[in-house]
């Protein structure tokens, strides 16, 4: 299993790139997020943009590889992602946001335990926390099609379940803007 950073996004709310960002005594986002995920996976994959690719290669060393969107899907979300890691050989994968800094490893250990699902928390869904398997076609054949919202992927493409786990509400908030930190 691949664990996947979703790391590319433009961070337009928080107004400054989010994955390269550090809370208060922590190490940046995209940092905790690889943490997390590597006691989990065989490897550790980040989707940057070309606008972070650099820094986030600093930050997290040899623990994780970096790569972009493949083109013509460069900046189309996390779908895209997805597919980048495909390229590069992915079929199961663990996908975590960059932007969730309360979360655990605890409860990624309880999704990776369950293939085709996303977490569901207090009755949210976290779509960009599934565990899934997938290939470089179905993923391609998805973004050809105009599709890009990752929600419909999971649900339509690969037809995940939402996993409801009973954990602190505060662990799954994901933060859009600095004054939310």
């Amino acid at each position: 299993m691949i664990g996947l950073v979703l790391a590319g996004g433009q961070s337009r709310r928080f107004g400054v790139d989010k994955a390269t960002y550090a809370l208060p005594g922590h190490p940046a986002n995209v940092v905790s997020a690889v943490k997390r995920l590597l006691p989990l996976c065989e490897q550790v994959t980040v989707v940057a943009n070309p606008a972070n690719q650099r820094q986030i290669q600093a930050l997290v060393g040899d623990r994780a590889t970096v790569i972009l969107d493949p083109e013509p899907f460069l900046g189309e979300g996390p779908v895209a992602g997805i597919l980048a890691a495909c390229q590069s050989g992915a079929k199961e994968l663990l996908l975590s946001p960059c932007d969730y800094p309360n979360l655990t490893t605890q409860s990624m250990r309880v999704l990776a335990g369950q293939p085709m699902r996303y977490l569901q928390v207090a009755g949210k869904n976290h779509y960009t926390l599934a565990h899934f398997q997938t290939d470089q076609e179905t993923v391609q054949a998805w973004l050809s099609g105009g599709q890009r919202r990752l929600q419909d992927f999971l649900k339509g493409a690969l037809h995940c379940q939402p996993l409801v786990i009973n954990a602190d509400p505060k662990e799954f908030t994901n933060y859009n803007q600095r004054s939310s930190v």
